[in-house]
C-alpha cells in the first residue's frame, strides 16, 4: 500500500496517528524545504529516523517540526537502518513525548519573541559574583556574536531546541541575556 500528499493535506501527527491506529508498518519520506527525511515503523514503533544532517530520535523530531512538504508512507518498502539512526518507541509514546515536547517549545519561543529576536549578552554582569555557566551556555555566549538572532544561533549549533531555549531563558533570567 501507498499513500502520498502534503503535510498541508495530512500534518506528520496526523499520519502518525493513522500508522498507529492502522496497526501498519512502513516507511514515511518527507521532503520539505530542501531537507529529505526517513521515518520507519514496525510492530506499532517508530523503529528509525533520518535527515540529511541527524539521525535517531533527534532527526524524527527534527522531521515532526516540518509543516510543508511532500511524503510518502509505502507499505512494501524496506530500509537498511543505519548507525545511531535506530529508535524503537512505541508510536503512542513517542507522539506523546513530542506534542509535550513542541508545546513547550512554543511556550519558551513565545517568552523569547520569536526566532528573529536579537540575543545580547550584557556587557557587565549584574552581580559581584562570579558566573557560571553551563556547557550550553558557553556555546550560546560564544556565538551570539556571530548569530544575534535566535534564528542565526539555532543554525550555528548542535543543540536541540528545548534546551537551547531553556538555556536562553535561564541567562536571560539572571540578567547575563538581553533580547533586542
Amino acid at each position: 500500500m501507498r499513500l502520498d500528499g502534503t503535510l498541508n493535506d495530512y500534518p506528520l501527527s496526523d499520519l502518525f496517528q493513522l500508522i498507529f491506529m492502522g496497526k501498519r508498518s512502513g516507511t514515511l519520506h518527507i521532503h520539505s524545504g530542501g531537507d529529505e527525511g526517513t521515518i520507519v515503523f514496525g510492530d506499532n514503533l517508530v523503529r528509525y529516523g533520518k535527515t540529511k544532517t541527524l539521525a535517531g530520535l533527534q532527526a524524527v523530531r527534527q522531521i515532526l517540526g516540518w509543516h510543508s512538504g511532500k511524503f510518502v508512507f509505502d507499505t512494501d518498502e524496506s530500509v537498511e537502518f543505519g548507525e545511531g539512526a535506530e529508535i524503537n518507541l512505541p508510536i503512542q509514546q513517542f507522539i506523546l513525548g513530542v506534542s509535550r515536547e513542541i508545546d513547550e517549545c512554543e511556550d519558551l519561543m513565545a517568552r523569547i519573541g520569536g526566532p528573529d529576536r536579537k540575543l545580547i549578552l550584557v556587557s557587565v554582569v549584574p552581580r559581584d559574583e562570579p558566573v557560571t555557566l553551563s556547557a550550553i551556555q558557553w556555546q550560546i555566549a560564544v556565538h551570539i556574536g556571530d548569530a544575534p538572532t535566535l534564528s542565526q544561533l539555532q543554525s550555528r549549533v548542535a543543540i536541540s531546541e528545548p534546551d537551547l531555549l531553556k538555556a536562553i531563558i535561564d541567562l536571560r533570567d539572571r540578567r547575563l541575556l538581553e533580547f533586542g
